[in-house]
């Protein structure tokens, strides 16, 4: 048993805790008899749910709102059920007191990417979490969610082994908005900056931004935050970090430190990337191309040494670090074939214009879609940032309940000339006639779906693997 009060202690509640609670719950299909049930889900089902958690033996009821059939002995009220649960899962499990250092990444494009920097910064039986996968510095598993659950979460961090140098994460807006980080403390947070990406679920770009600013709020005081200077929300990230009593590093290729108390620039030479910091400068490893990669890597390399790792330990560490799975992947050559998890509008600019900078004079072709049942108002944006490569193939990324057809369309809106783009709907078909038409001496980026491993079409889940197909493709007798 556990004692109810330490397990909620400094949380506002209306209600009476009984003594002791055998645990917490979120899913009233798994109350175990003597503990509390949280009400998360959506308003109109909780009573239902209520009702199941006490028929399972919940101790107590604890809910945003009052539950009608919930007797008041066992009905605790609180102001934010979503940030309670975390708070309280995080004291069960101790992680809110004995965790290893943990680093966040948010921001709308380049966390997997700087997390894994991060992460292979850090050195042998580092963890991180993310978009790609879940590695607890000994073996990886895929991850569902870029930010699990706040139960999930901390029963992977309390399973760590002793003496983890640190844990990298992915904080995403849905996770910040959700509240799967209170309880937790970062030792450093980066801030990649803001795009255009999940308006269908926040409702305006201010509403975006809003939630990913809640992510300096888990800084530790004195903690590090990494700024992306080059970003327009460079300012406002900054002044959220100072406000929580972080030290602040801006990093960006200009003199621009927006209001931070250390810059580092980075600098391109025709021999590579340099990042300098006041006196010092160090050669940056050139792991991906484009200049946004760079700032990744350094990004990362900050981050780890937010951990405790000599920054020119770190950097050494990542001249050896293999290729991000789906990060601007290098998998077929005759023509260069390039798998990117790039999905919005600004990333499809930056990968396109990296590919530009690695490849010049070459024809360059990019083949992408956008998913369906998601933020519509992206479509034609895209559009027109895949409008500069030579060769542009629309085709299908999960259109769930949509038709493929009808989100193509959106996408063509935005582009001046309807016919510059060519639409093949079967994505390996896409992917062969672009790596046609660029021809062997050309370079295909192959944008949207990264690491993932399925499609969602119609509602059924497909097998389909990007890096699969494309690296099939290069073997003798593979399809051109």
């Amino acid at each position: 048993m556990i004692d109810a009060q330490r397990l909620f202690c400094d949380q506002a509640l209306e209600g009476q805790l009984p003594p002791s609670l055998t645990g917490i719950s979120r899913d009233s299909r798994r109350v175990a008899p003597g503990a509390a049930w949280v009400a998360m889900g959506a308003p109109a089902a909780q009573p239902e749910h209520a009702a199941q958690a006490l028929r399972a033996g919940a101790a107590t009821i604890i809910s945003e709102q009052q539950l009608p059939g919930v007797p008041a002995v066992q009905m605790v009220r609180v102001s934010h059920a979503r940030w309670t649960f975390a708070r309280a899962s995080a004291a069960l499990l101790g992680v809110d007191r004995d965790c290893p250092p943990l680093l966040g990444v948010t921001g709308t494009k380049g966390k997997s990417t700087v997390v894994h920097c991060a992460w292979w910064g850090m050195g042998s039986g580092a963890a991180r979490v993310g978009t790609i996968g879940w590695h607890d510095g000994i073996e990886e598993r895929p991850n569902p969610q870029t930010t699990p659950p706040p139960d999930e979460l901390h029963g992977f961090l309390a399973g760590l082994a002793p003496g983890c140098q640190g844990v990298a994460l992915e904080v995403s807006s849905h996770g910040c908005d959700q509240q799967r980080l209170a309880g937790l403390h970062l030792r450093g947070l980066v801030w990649t900056g803001l795009g255009h990406d999940h308006l269908d679920y926040h409702g305006s770009a201010a509403a975006y931004l809003t939630a990913k600013l809640r992510a300096f709020r888990w800084l530790e005081h004195d903690g590090v935050a990494i700024i992306n200077a080059d970003d327009a929300t460079g300012y406002v990230a900054t002044h959220a970090a100072r406000v929580a009593g972080a030290r602040t590093i801006s990093l960006g290729f200009g003199d621009q430190s927006v209001g931070a108390t250390l810059h580092a620039r980075l600098i391109r030479q025709a021999s590579g990337y340099r990042l300098v910091m006041g006196d010092d400068s160090y050669r940056l490893p050139a792991l991906l191309p484009g200049d946004y990669n760079a700032w990744n890597t350094a990004a990362g390399a900050l981050l780890a040494e937010a951990a405790g790792v000599p920054l020119r330990t770190a950097l050494g560490r990542l001249a050896a670090m293999p290729a991000v799975p789906g990060r601007m992947e290098l998998l077929a050559l005759g023509p260069a074939t390039y798998v990117d998890y790039a999905h919005t509008p600004e990333s499809l600019s930056a990968a396109l214009g990296a590919l530009r900078q690695a490849h010049p004079l070459r024809r360059l072709g990019i083949v992408f879609g956008c998913g369906g049942d998601r933020d519509r108002s992206k479509r034609a944006p895209m559009g027109r940032a895949a409008a500069s490569a030579d060769v542009v193939v629309i085709t299908t990324d999960n259109s769930r309940s949509e038709t493929p057809q009808a989100i193509a369309d959106d996408i063509l809106s935005g582009m001046a000339e309807r016919s510059a783009a060519l639409v093949e709907l079967d994505r390996g078909a896409a992917i062969v006639l672009a790596r046609r038409l660029v021809g062997p001496d050309g370079v295909v980026v192959v944008a949207g779906k990264g690491h993932e491993r399925t499609q969602d079409i119609q509602g059924r889940i497909q097998p389909w693997d990007d890096r699969a197909f494309v690296r099939q493709l290069a073997q003798p007798g593979g399809r051109q």
